[in-house]
């Protein structure tokens, strides 16, 4: 703080300037400000101090005027580099959702089926639920469905396709669109190429004893796409699915994953009648509540997953020759007695080879038979059965890689 002051009184105490030493020294000045000005703007963060209070104060500004430019010019060109980032994602986003529903004229579902008088596929022709019409509609493979309309029900309209067509999910159907037509629904689900139902994959329309799904791994995989569609509809949609059995799983290649049709049909088709819940094996016995539930759900989950683990028809008749009548016999009734006798290993489908771990099969029918409890509060959730399953999936999967079983033979360590 001395020197300063010292300076300041050796200035004071020198003579004036003449005029001309004044003149001189001004135009020094002068011809050290350009060169100053250029300094600073070819460095505008440099700081200057030896020209003089007007000379640094010019550096300064300069240079700072010129930051300020920079900066908000990458600032402009970062702004414009992001708005266009985002509406490059969103148009993506947009690009990856399905095409909302439309609701099709009956007249076009009539000429994609040739008035409704082409073989249907999937199930028998009388049979409305399970048997479908393989069509295409405005170029996409679609399997069409008739299903009975809610008696009384407010007309089919484009906002009620939007709420069952807002949900989308790897293991639904993807709704095209519906038709409500007198007394009849008709609900169009994308068809994926080489698609069948499930129903089909497990029994050959041709040939019962032929199966599509001949790995105990591609079983488990159509298991846990049902279970994780079913966990889907139950706890993120928020809805029922009321209609699960076998024909309603549709099975796609390759991959042979499964997709679960009949999604919103709860909501724009009419439940099943008294008479057809106490027909179908997938409905509890006794079961006379019309109104689909999500019980009623678990219950037919657990049927089918043991369709796919035996192979067998969720209900036959066999004659009995003792009583010389024909006595009816659920998958549930064989299961149950071949869990209790430890023979679950010969209960599984003989068309998988003995090829499959037993553990695993073991645990699987108990979570069937759980799902399949005659008491709705025995029952377990969607989300604990979906669990369940793809964990046993998992497993089965580190098995498969390690033991690398080949398809075309089988591997026994026991007579059965």
């Amino acid at each position: 703080m001395c020197k300063p002051r010292a300076s300041s009184d050796a200035l004071a105490s020198q003579p004036a300037a003449s005029p001309s030493s004044r003149r001189s020294s001004s135009s020094a000045s002068a011809k050290r400000r350009p060169a100053a000005t250029g300094a600073s703007s070819s460095s505008p963060s440099t700081s200057y101090s030896g020209t003089g209070p007007s000379g640094a104060a010019t550096g300064t500004g300069t240079g700072t005027a010129t930051a300020s430019a920079q900066r908000r010019g990458a600032t402009s060109s970062s702004s414009t580099s992001s708005a266009s980032s985002g509406r490059a994602s969103l148009a993506a986003a947009r690009a990856s959702l399905p095409d909302p529903p439309v609701l099709y004229p009956f007249q076009e579902l009539a000429a994609a089926t040739n008035s409704f008088l082409a073989k249907r596929a999937g199930g028998a022709a009388s049979a409305s639920a399970a048997a479908y019409w393989r069509c295409s509609l405005r170029g996409r493979d679609a399997a069409l469905f008739q299903l009975p309309r809610r008696p009384g029900a407010a007309a089919v309209d484009a906002a009620a396709l939007a709420r069952v067509g807002r949900y989308h999910h790897t293991s639904l159907a993807r709704l095209l669109g519906a038709c409500p037509a007198g007394a009849h629904l008709y609900l169009a689900y994308e068809l994926p190429p080489g698609a069948a139902t499930l129903a089909a994959c497990l029994r050959g329309p041709r040939n019962p004893s032929f199966t599509a799904l001949r790995s105990w791994v591609s079983r488990l995989q159509v298991a846990a796409d049902v279970a994780q569609g079913l966990e889907y509809v139950h706890h993120h949609a928020s809805a029922v699915h009321g209609r699960v059995s076998a024909f309603a799983v549709i099975v796609s290649d390759p991959g042979l994953r499964a997709r679960l049709t009949h999604f919103g049909a709860a909501e724009l088709a009419a439940p099943a009648d008294a008479r057809e819940v106490a027909h179908s094996p997938y409905a509890a016995p006794g079961s006379s509540g019309s109104e689909p539930s999500r019980e009623a759900d678990v219950y037919a989950f657990g049927v089918l997953l043991l369709e796919l683990l035996s192979g067998e028809e969720p209900e036959k008749y066999r004659f009995d020759r003792g009583t010389k009548e024909f006595q009816r016999v659920s998958v549930v009734e064989t299961a149950a007695a071949a869990a209790a006798e430890g023979g679950v290993r010969n209960w599984v489908d003989r068309r998988l080879g003995d090829s499959f771990p037993v553990s695993a099969a073991e645990r699987l029918v108990e979570v069937a038979l759980r799902c399949a409890a005659l008491d709705l509060e025995d029952r377990p959730d969607m989300m604990w059965v979906a669990g369940k399953v793809s964990k046993v999936y998992l497993e089965s999967r580190v098995w498969e890689q390690k033991l690398q079983v080949p398809t075309e033979f089988s591997v026994s360590v026991a007579p059965r």
